[in-house]
């Protein structure tokens, strides 16, 4: 008999694109097989078929947007007699269309006082047309605070999509400086000179992870008013004990790294602190304290840097949270993330030690309000009060939304987190 193989929840109202499809007509598959690759603004999902038979029909193609529900391809399941022709079915719109809702146009500009103006020829003569919206163009345009009667589709197309939001974001940025969403004007940017008259040049376009990347960053930095401070912490107890213990931590299936231990260091400092756990809301004024703390971790892989979450990091034991780490980082880096990895941060922490650097100033990862940075620790002579001594120093920035906190809580932040460090007992107290 026929049986029919549905995309499965992507999230709670997340649509995604299809990436790549893995199967052809009369291919044999099993249960768990992976068949589609599908993306969303936060992961590439492997898509496993829930039944074993034949492929018979496939319903999407490459690029098609997708949601819960789709109907990805059509399966003659084994040892089955072929059940009877259907009549043909109604068409069903697209799956983009089923949530989509109408965006008035902007009315045309009024007519020029002058013959010698000419009118935009951007501007629709007659009755403003109406648009509808994929829910993934829709949730982007939501996060960046793009108003969306001011995005148009594609020529010849009568919906927007996602691309629409990217292409109109990207617009934005090279017509000025400033903010790349919202109305207000900006330094005009200057364009780039003709580097190809000094030499060979080559083109790469950005990745799609690497596109999200900079428009996140891009409005982050032009929403959230950020402000630095950096510390020390001596570390060189705190080197010991990890090298006492990874042993222990690695037969459990975890990495005991200076990560795992800062993290599990930050959770305490995050109890006393709640501001930091915390996001902002513009447009009600009013700060949200999260009571529950998550724990977002950058990892450099070859697609872009991406950050994984660890939930629910305070109720979790450092040896729990160096098993998370170990395996979602492991995840991240091999492209096979689960659905919900990149999901529900509530501080970020970067550390960039293993490659270098003396001091690094991130930005924060909105909705956040703070990120915690950490470079390469170093051997450094400090007085002991007779004497020099060589203690290991590990330089932390910590950045953060100015609207929420202030320089002075922000410089207790990372006082409490160097006591922390460098007297581990204090994180039990």
């Amino acid at each position: 008999m026929a049986y029919e193989f549905k995309l499965p929840s992507l999230g709670d109202g997340v649509t995604g694109k299809v990436l790549d499809i893995l199967v052809k007509p009369g291919d044999k598959v099993t249960k768990e097989q992976i068949v589609l690759i599908v993306g969303t603004d936060k992961v590439d999902a492997e898509m496993p078929v829930d039944a074993d038979g034949t492929v018979e029909e496939i319903l999407v193609k490459k690029g098609d947007d997708v949601t819960e529900g789709t109907l990805i391809l059509k399966l003659q399941t084994e040892g089955a007699v072929p059940a009877a022709p259907a009549p043909p079915a109604p068409a069903v719109p697209a799956p983009q269309a089923q949530a989509e809702a109408a965006v008035p146009a902007p009315p045309p500009a009024p007519a020029p006082a002058t013959p010698s103006a000419p009118a935009s020829a951007g501007t629709s003569a007659g009755k403003a047309a109406n648009f509808r919206i994929s829910p993934l163009a829709r949730k982007r345009a939501k996060e960046l605070g793009i108003n969306l009667s001011d995005v148009r589709p594609a020529e010849g197309a009568s919906r927007i999509s996602y691309k629409d939001v990217v292409d109109f974001v990207k617009r934005k940025i090279d017509m000025g400086g400033g903010s790349a969403v919202g109305t207000g004007g900006g330094l005009a940017r200057k364009p780039l000179p003709n580097f190809e008259k000094f030499g060979v040049i080559e083109r790469q376009p950005l990745s799609r992870i690497g596109l999200l990347t900079a428009e996140n960053m891009h409005y982050a930095f032009n929403t959230i008013p950020h402000a630095w401070i950096s510390e020390k912490a001596d570390i060189t107890r705190l080197e010991q004990l990890r090298q006492q213990y990874k042993d222990t931590v690695k037969a459990a299936g975890g990495n005991l790294t200076t990560t795992a231990i800062v993290t599990k260091a930050v959770c305490s400092v995050l109890r006393k602190m709640p501001q930091f756990n915390a996001s902002f809301d513009d447009a009600t004024n009013e700060v949200i304290f999260k009571k529950f703390i998550n724990i977002g971790i950058a990892v450099d892989t070859p697609r872009g840097l991406l950050v994984p979450v660890i939930r629910n990091c305070d109720q979790k034991s450092l040896t729990e949270i160096a098993i998370d780490l170990t395996e979602i980082s492991t995840r991240t880096r091999e492209g096979k993330n689960k659905l919900d990895d990149l999901d529900g941060g509530t501080f970020s922490i970067s550390n960039i030690g293993g490659i270098g650097g003396t001091n690094m100033l991130s930005i924060v990862n909105w909705p956040q309000v703070a990120i915690l940075s950490i470079t390469a620790a170093s051997m450094e002579a400090h007085w002991n009060g007779s004497a020099f001594e060589p203690r290991l120093m590990m330089p932390m920035t910590i950045g953060w939304d100015h609207r929420v906190i202030n320089g002075a809580d922000a410089a207790r932040f990372l006082v409490e987190l160097k006591k922390i460090l460098e007297e581990p007992f204090l994180g039990w107290l």
